[in-house]
């Protein structure tokens, strides 16, 4: 496409833009932030001493055992921990102490 062709204006090509957004029933476009949700896993990584690991891998062993499946990936467990702490405040509390104790 020629330079002639395009718009030389930021404001242009913003308007245009803005024109082809996604507008509701009553035409309106969509609160910024609102249209777009994350809904893919997000990944993280975690660094362990060898004896942490050594210990996260005994857990989930006898996880494994407990629930009586031949394997349990270890994100289901880090899953099932995070959810026991967000729903209950003594163990958050447990958790936010020891925290502070390993910063000492």
């Amino acid at each position: 496409m020629s330079a002639a062709g395009r718009s030389a204006s930021s404001t242009d090509r913003f308007k245009r833009a803005a024109s082809s957004r996604r507008k509701d029933d009553a035409g309106q476009a969509p609160e910024r932030g609102t249209t777009a949700r994350r809904t893919k896993p997000v990944r993280i990584t975690v660094d362990l001493a060898p004896e942490d690991y050594r210990q996260m891998r005994r857990v989930v062993n006898e996880l494994a055992e407990e629930v009586d499946v031949p394997t349990l990936p270890h994100s289901r467990m880090w899953r099932a921990m995070l959810a026991e702490v967000a729903g209950d405040p003594a163990m958050l509390a447990r958790v936010a102490e020891r925290i502070r104790a390993d910063q000492d």
